[in-house]
């Protein structure tokens, strides 16, 4: 995983040498993979094992920062804003797969306009390696690499029927994915889907 220099301080305090940080974060198992100058931020790149997904974000790998050096941690605040109907009433989650995927929730954001990212947000993001698309495919980018949480968003108006279904690949199902490449899917697969194809 890559990390932000510039990011994790906005958590906790980073008055130590990059090298001293690393070193530190080594002996807490995270392997180091390299750090490079990015416009004017350090990208830090850690080796996550599976036995740490609580350090797939920067607000994990913060919180280690801050046990290791005895620091606060500045979790940001969230404010939860509910307006108009229940999500559940616009567009229900079915989860066919328990097995594979116990857990899907959804949530309809309407008035978005897609549109450029700010620049804070695709400096971030750049910093990480990841090319900015726009403002919506931006922000579940940078939620991912905040807390660990893969989020995708989808146009409402585009998707068959007024479900989201988790389910197991069909025999012979294929889907395009972000990168634009069709891929094979099958009953080992779990994909998203409406009620026409996987999406």
């Amino acid at each position: 995983m890559i990390v932000s220099w510039n990011w994790l301080k906005q958590y906790v305090q980073l008055d130590m040498p990059v090298a001293e940080l690393v070193r530190r974060l080594m002996l807490a198992g995270f392997n180091h993979e390299g750090t490079e100058e990015v416009g004017g931020d350090l990208a830090i790149d850690l080796e996550i094992t599976s036995n740490r997904p609580d350090c797939l974000g920067h607000i994990g790998v913060a919180r280690e920062v801050a046990v290791l050096w005895n620091r606060p941690l500045a979790i940001p605040a969230v404010e939860l804003l509910e307006s108009g109907p229940d999500a559940a009433s616009l567009c229900r989650v079915s989860i066919q797969c328990p097995q594979m995927c116990p857990r899907y929730t959804a949530r309809i954001i309407r008035g978005v306009r897609v549109a450029e990212s700010p620049w804070w947000l695709r400096t971030r993001l750049a910093t990480l390696g990841i090319p900015s698309i726009n403002n919506v495919v931006d922000i579940t980018n940078y939620v991912l690499m905040e807390c660990g949480q893969p989020l995708h968003a989808f146009d409402l108006r585009k998707l068959a029927g007024p479900e989201i279904i988790v389910r197991p690949g069909r025999p012979g199902e294929t889907l395009v994915a972000i990168d634009h490449r069709q891929y094979a899917v099958g009953p080992e697969t779990c994909v998203i889907a409406d009620a026409r194809q996987a999406v």
